[in-house]
């Protein structure tokens, strides 16, 4: 328990120390280009998953990098999801920011609202299903944000096992016939959630060849739906038999 308090420590350590780069942060508001303040907002970012990862002895290998589109703008990066560490692992590894759908809970958490509405994050509530399909509808439309990051699972996995894609999020980017980058990640549950407490461990991530939603018929969600499940689960179903 020990390091899972530690965990949490160096997670809202970090995040006030964060504070001082509000100054830097809101002059390049002031003065700066729109590109150099989502730099900036990157490397914080970057920095701040970083330093989460290793003082918790967190490491990951990435494949499939070549898959990784240069052109991301209308781009949606879609992911199993198994555990805690996956945020961090994802801010520190891609080469670009994204916006995460969260709860709308945390719009009202002092300086890490900051930092999200700066990464494009979507804040909804789940018991208000019009509203947040809403929400996320026009942020899709939105082709000079940050890329969408969705966990169609809804929830994490805790364990090597997908669970089955909830539609919502995923039929509105297809209706708006969004470029898809699938990704697997495997073995981050076994950081936290597999023994209820932080754990180093190694992760391995695998970028796929993106999913163009144009390319399927406008009655063709169910096929792009499996698809893209069968997609990101393959490295787990592999790994799974060894």
């Amino acid at each position: 328990m020990l390091k899972t308090a530690f965990f949490y420590f160096t997670f809202w350590l970090i995040l006030i120390f964060s504070i001082l780069f509000f100054v830097p942060y809101y002059i390049l508001k002031l003065v700066g280009t729109k590109r150099s303040v989502k730099r900036f907002v990157y490397l914080i970012s970057t920095a701040w998953a970083r330093f989460i990862l290793g003082v918790n002895g967190v490491s990951y290998t990435a494949y499939g990098k070549e898959n990784i589109p240069e052109t991301r703008s209308g781009l949606v990066v879609v992911s199993n999801h198994q555990g805690s560490f996956d945020i961090p692992i994802y801010i520190s590894c891609l080469p670009f920011s994204v916006g995460f759908i969260a709860k709308h809970e945390l719009n009202k958490m002092p300086i890490i609202n900051v930092w999200m509405k700066e990464l494009d994050c979507i804040f909804i509530n789940r018991k208000r299903l019009k509203e947040s399909s809403a929400k996320i509808n026009e942020r899709i439309r939105q082709k000079d944000k940050n890329p969408i990051f969705i966990f169609p699972e809804g929830t994490r996995s805790k364990g090597s096992q997908m669970g089955p894609f909830k539609p919502g999020s995923l039929k509105l980017m297809f209706n708006e016939g969004a470029d898809v980058l699938p990704v697997t990640i495997s073995g981050s549950f076994k950081c936290m959630e597999l023994h209820q407490n932080v754990k180093s461990g190694h992760v391995e991530l695998f970028y796929h060849p993106v999913l163009h939603c144009a390319d399927y018929p406008a009655n063709g969600f169910d096929q792009f739906n499996k698809d893209l499940q069968r997609i990101i689960t393959g490295p787990l179903t592999a790994k799974n038999k060894e």
